[in-house]
């Protein structure tokens, strides 16, 4: 801008002074300004101006990423089951496996010795991991090699080794099986159900709740709960 001013008045000056070599040194004046105006143009101010509301929008969509990628499954996880008389007291009488409804005639006939039950349909593997991490003993119905199907617990998975146990909660013996092997027979004997004994009633919230801390919400949008 200083620039701008300087030649102005070198142009007024020569314009006032009317010789010929002064209306050259004028045209010049003029000339130069006109260039350097072009040149130079207006300064950049609204190129890197970036309005607040788009930089609230950015953090707040940073924010809610930041906290979907927080929900993931630890890579391994085991259950006490020493420490769940809640769990074995449904137990204490070998259940009765004589069809693939097995799982809802434990549900059915655990009343008097189980307070609080909740029957889980439509699980997945991971679905599965979650309780476990949770601390909530999943039991399924599972049929090993060679021998009859059995209702047993999950009591631990491990990711780098693929693996899990199933144990029976009297004996406390476990028997390891590979993720590929168990998906197999639970989607298979199971009809992909598992059911949880808790200190408290479940109800489909508390469910949902405790698994989105683990999974992404489509991985659980499925499932039903049934408890009492």
């Amino acid at each position: 801008m200083k620039h701008y001013l300087s030649y102005l008045r070198a142009l007024r000056q020569a314009l006032l002074k009317g010789s010929s070599y002064s209306t050259v040194c004028a045209c010049s004046a003029l000339l130069g300004f006109v260039l350097l105006a072009i040149n130079c143009g207006p300064p950049p101010q609204g190129q890197y101006h970036v309005p607040e509301t788009a930089l609230a929008a950015a953090e707040r969509n940073t924010s809610q990423a930041s906290g979907a990628s927080e929900a993931s499954l630890p890579e391994s996880a085991t259950i006490q089951l020493q420490k769940m008389p809640y769990v074995r007291n449904a137990f204490k009488e070998p259940p009765r496996v004589g069809s693939r409804g097995a799982l809802d005639d434990f549900y059915a006939t655990t009343r008097s010795r189980v307070q609080n039950l909740a029957i889980i349909s439509n699980c997945s593997l991971d679905v599965l991991k979650a309780f476990v991490a949770k601390g909530w003993a999943p039991i399924v119905m599972i049929q090993f090699q060679g021998r009859t199907p059995e209702i047993v617990i999950l009591s631990d998975y491990n990711d780098q080794l693929r693996e899990m146990s199933l144990q029976n909660p009297m004996s406390l013996n476990k028997r390891r099986l590979s993720y590929a092997d168990f998906e197999a027979s639970w989607r298979k004997v199971s009809r992909s159900k598992c059911v949880l004994i808790t200190p408290q009633q479940l109800s489909d919230i508390d469910v949902q709740n405790v698994l989105g801390r683990y999974l992404p919400t489509e991985a659980f949008q499925g499932i039903g709960v049934r408890s009492r």
